[in-house]
C-alpha cells in the first residue's frame, strides 16, 4: 500500500522535473532568438534598411500575433460568461509608448554599434529599476544594492571602452540610444507589470501593442510609405525580425516562467548578449575586445545580483504576452 502511495508523488516529482527543464529550454531559446533578432537586424541595416521601419514592422507582426491568440482564448458563446476585467487604459498607454522607446533605441543603437555592446547597454534595464524603486521609495539602499549598482556603471563604462578610448571616439549616440533602450525596457516593465496585475498578461500585452502600432502608423504617416515596402528582399527580412525575433520568444519566455519563476529573467539577461555577440561574430564580422568581455561580464553579474537583492522585488515584465 505505502509503495502504491509513493508512485504517484513520484511521478508527480519527475513531471514537475520535466516541466521546469522543459521550461529553462524555452527561456534559453528565447535568448538565442532575441540575440539572432537583433543580429539579423544589423545585417538589414548594413543593406540599407531603415531601423524606425524595422521596428513599426515588428510591432505590427507582434500585435497581429497576440490579438490572434487572444481571439482563439476567448470563451466559445455557448459557455458561461465571465466577468469582463476593465482595462486600466492610462497603464496600457504607457505600457505601449514604452515598448516603441524600447525598441527604437534598440534598432537605432544596433545601427551605431556592435550587436553585442547595443544588447549589453540594453541589459542595464534591471539597474535603472532598482534606482527608480529606491527614489520611488525614498529608501537608503543597503550596501549590497550599492555595490550592484557600482559594478553596474563599471561594467557600462569598460562595454563602450571608456578606460582606453578619448571621449571623442566614442560614439555618444549610439551610447546614448543603447541607454535609451534600457530606460523604455525599465519603463514598461513599471507599466507591464501593473497592467498585467490588472487585467492580465495577454490583455495588457496584445493593448499595449495596439497603442506601439497606433504610434508607429501616426509616425509613419507623415513620413510616407515605408521604404522597406519596395524593397522585397529587406521587407521579408523584417518580417522574419517580426517573428521569430520578437513574437515567438515573447511566447516562449512567457511559458518558460510560468513554469521555472521570475528568477529566469536573470538567465535570459545573462544569456541574450552572450548569443548576440557569437551570431555577430560568425555573422556580421563583429568582434569585441578584452575590455568589452569584461565589462559584459561584471555588468551581466552586477543585473543578476541587483535581481536577486531586496531592492529588486520589482521583476522586468518585459516578455509577458500570455496570462
Amino acid at each position: 500500500m505505502k509503495e502504491h502511495n509513493e508512485h504517484p508523488g513520484r511521478l508527480g516529482q519527475l513531471r514537475g522535473s520535466l516541466l521546469r527543464q522543459t521550461g529553462m529550454l524555452a527561456v534559453v531559446l528565447a535568448a538565442a532568438l532575441w540575440g539572432l533578432g537583433g543580429t539579423f537586424a544589423g545585417k538589414l541595416f548594413a543593406q540599407g534598411a531603415d531601423p524606425l521601419e524595422a521596428v513599426a514592422v515588428r510591432t505590427w507582426i507582434t500585435l497581429a500575433g497576440l490579438a490572434a491568440l487572444l481571439l482563439a482564448r476567448r470563451s466559445p458563446p455557448t459557455s458561461p460568461r465571465r466577468e469582463r476585467i476593465p482595462v486600466p487604459w492610462r497603464l496600457v498607454a504607457g505600457f505601449g509608448l514604452s515598448i516603441s522607446v524600447a525598441n527604437a533605441g534598440l534598432f537605432l543603437a544596433i545601427q551605431r554599434l556592435p550587436v553585442a555592446v547595443a544588447l549589453v547597454l540594453q541589459n542595464l534595464a534591471p539597474a535603472l529599476v532598482v534606482m527608480s524603486v529606491l527614489v520611488s521609495t525614498r529608501r537608503a539602499p543597503s550596501a549590497r544594492v550599492i555595490a550592484g549598482l557600482v559594478a553596474a556603471l563599471a561594467g557600462v563604462a569598460c562595454v563602450v571602452e571608456l578606460p582606453s578610448t578619448s571621449l571623442g571616439e566614442i560614439d555618444l549616440p549610439g551610447l546614448g540610444l543603447g541607454l535609451l533602450a534600457a530606460a523604455g525596457i525599465a519603463a514598461f516593465s513599471y507599466f507591464g507589470s501593473h497592467a498585467t496585475r490588472a487585467c492580465g498578461a495577454l490583455t495588457a500585452n496584445t493593448w499595449a501593442f495596439v497603442v506601439a502600432s497606433g504610434a508607429w502608423l501616426l509616425f509613419q504617416s507623415y513620413r510616407g510609405m515605408p521604404e522597406l515596402f519596395h524593397r522585397p528582399v529587406l521587407l521579408v527580412g523584417a518580417c522574419v525580425i517580426g517573428v521569430f525575433g520578437t513574437l515567438v520568444p515573447f511566447l516562449l519566455y512567457a511559458w518558460g516562467t510560468a513554469r521555472v519563476g521570475a528568477q529566469a529573467g536573470a538567465v535570459t539577461i545573462s544569456l541574450e548578449p552572450l548569443f548576440g555577440a557569437v551570431l555577430a561574430w560568425a555573422w556580421l564580422g563583429q568582434t569585441i575586445t578584452l575590455v568589452q568581455t569584461a565589462g559584459a561580464a561584471v555588468l551581466v553579474t552586477a543585473v543578476v545580483f541587483l535581481q536577486r537583492s531586496d531592492g529588486s522585488k520589482p521583476t522586468l515584465a518585459r516578455h509577458n504576452p500570455t496570462d
